[in-house]
């Protein structure tokens, strides 16, 4: 069985430079990528900051966007969704699947602390399970991109990319 990396998407705008170092990060491994959406709930919000979650762009836009990433860069890519309160069934998943990666997109620096505590969690849940004998889980929190690594990201797409031109335009 390869290497399985595990893309965790939850609908904020950290997903997009998330899914782009975990496209690369599985292209440099030769790993397969699980890209897991973890959806909300319907109804109940209680935070805030989950009614600004998956209004920038839809689960089927993150999903074009990871695949033509995926098929760009030649790795294989599976799809899931799970609810995001459901961490059992996320361990469950990563577990069976013998995730030996996470990655995860952040925002700010709150946003970087509340993920970095919940995959702390999340990352223990595993070990603890009885099914788990990888070793260590390695867990990257992808902070959201300066100008300067945006422009470097448009640079290589573009010297990358012959049919898809990328310019740089200064205002």
């Amino acid at each position: 069985m390869g290497k399985r990396i595990a893309l965790l998407a939850d609908g904020s705008n950290s997903d997009m430079y998330a899914s782009f170092c975990a496209v690369k990060l599985a292209r440099r491994m030769e790993a397969k990528l699980l890209s897991i959406l973890l959806m909300p709930e319907k109804q109940g919000k209680t935070r805030e900051q989950d009614s600004e979650r998956w209004q920038s762009f839809s689960p089927s836009e993150f999903l074009y966007l990871i695949s033509s990433l995926g098929n760009f860069e030649g790795v294989g890519v599976s799809y899931h969704l799970i609810d995001e309160k459901d961490e059992d069934n996320l361990v469950e998943f990563l577990v069976s699947n013998k995730v030996s990666c996470m990655i995860m997109g952040t925002q700010d620096h709150q946003d970087f602390e509340e993920k970095q505590k919940w995959l702390l969690g999340l990352v223990q849940k595993i070990y603890r399970n009885r099914h788990w004998y990888l070793g260590e889980l390695t867990v990257f929190l992808a902070k959201s991109w300066s100008e300067k690594d945006f422009r470097k990201v448009l640079k290589q797409l573009s010297s990358d990319c012959g049919l898809y031109p990328v310019e740089m335009v200064s205002a």
